[in-house]
């Protein structure tokens, strides 16, 4: 075959590829987002307008999320890397979160910043304890502080120096009730290896040594658990998009009694409110994204719960809200938040 013939073919293949994703999206094959992401809005007429639309059309083109896919599949088989930024590779097909790194790694807050989180959780505590209200504080772990052995060599482990360690005599000396989820947890895998959280027995577990800490019996660990049905988790989403990679889900087979009374949104609502006839006392908790595991455990502990993703752990939202006890979780990786927002 001639040489022009061959290159005609050549730039006619390239085109197709690189006008496919465009023309698919105007004749409204428009991608959608994947995992937590959040894509740009439709551009408004104004100076902006043009960065608004590439930002649209790059969000949005057809068989972007196949392309985005095959991408981090070329970077892992063929460069041991990941494509994702937000993505770290482990072994044994373990994945974690790049934001976890600064606590692996012990960059960490400053001693006066480790003390202000203590004063500030010191004076809710205070203000709780005087109105006969109790309170307690936990923290989350991140997935590489219970199990670095599958993170890259390349990355140093120092957890000794992160922010949840160098926290905890700060909290002690500040009078803080503290619950260490770190023993708790270390025990088995209690985390997804594909998935930044920890699995419902993960968070049974945690509810036990939290209810504990409040001088309640309970034993959510001890249910009947299961491996049931397929789970795809949030890491392995942002580096497969496209894919139907799955692990084996954990699920509780024992059951719980509480009743939603809003909407929960899979757990992702901002505001739940609950009910259980079988527990006892009145639960206002503040949670983060761990607390879609945890939260039905404690909303069965408690007659009435109330559970808010709201970070600003301000009292007065909740003036309208009978409880006599409160909860603070936040992930490790968040800790800076307390300081500095």
């Amino acid at each position: 075959m001639p040489m022009k013939r061959l290159s005609q073919i050549f730039i006619t293949l390239f085109l197709v590829l690189c006008l496919t994703p465009f023309v698919g999206l105007l004749l409204g094959f428009e991608s959608a987002g994947g995992a937590n992401e959040i894509l740009s809005p439709p551009p408004r007429f104004g100076l902006t307008v043009l960065n608004e639309c590439a930002d649209f059309v790059a969000d949005r083109f057809a068989l972007r999320q196949q392309m985005i896919s095959l991408w981090s599949l070329v970077n892992e088989k063929l460069l041991h890397t990941s494509a994702e930024e937000q993505v770290i590779l482990g072994s044994d097909g373990f994945l974690y979160f790049s934001e976890t790194l600064d606590d692996y790694t012990g960059v960490s807050l400053t001693d006066a910043e480790l003390e202000q989180i203590a004063l500030r959780l010191a004076a809710l505590q205070q203000t709780l304890e005087a109105e006969g209200k109790a309170f307690v504080f936990t923290i989350a772990p991140n997935k590489n502080s219970l199990y670095p052995e599958h993170m890259p060599a390349s990355y140093p482990s120092r957890h000794e120096n992160s922010n949840a360690v160098r926290l905890q005599p700060y909290l002690a000396q500040h009078g803080v009730n503290y619950v260490n989820l770190f023993m708790s947890l270390s025990e088995a895998q209690l985390y997804y290896r594909t998935d930044t959280h920890w699995t419902p027995r993960g968070a049974a577990r945690g509810a036990d040594a939290i209810l504990a800490a409040l001088g309640r019996e309970s034993s959510y660990s001890s249910h009947d658990f299961a491996q049931s049905g397929l789970h795809k988790g949030d890491l392995y989403e942002m580096l497969y998009p496209s894919f139907s990679g799955r692990e084996a889900e954990t699920v509780d087979l024992t059951g719980l009694s509480y009743t939603a009374l809003t909407e929960t949104n899979k757990g992702n609502a901002i505001t739940i409110r609950t009910e259980s006839e079988q527990g006892s006392g009145k639960l206002l908790c503040w949670r983060d994204s761990f607390g879609i595991a945890l939260y039905p455990y404690l909303a069965d502990a408690f007659e009435t719960a109330t559970f808010s993703r709201a970070a600003d752990y301000d009292l007065k939202s909740f003036a309208d809200t009978d409880y006599d006890t409160v909860i603070l979780e936040i992930v490790e990786r968040n800790l800076p938040r307390l300081a500095r927002e």
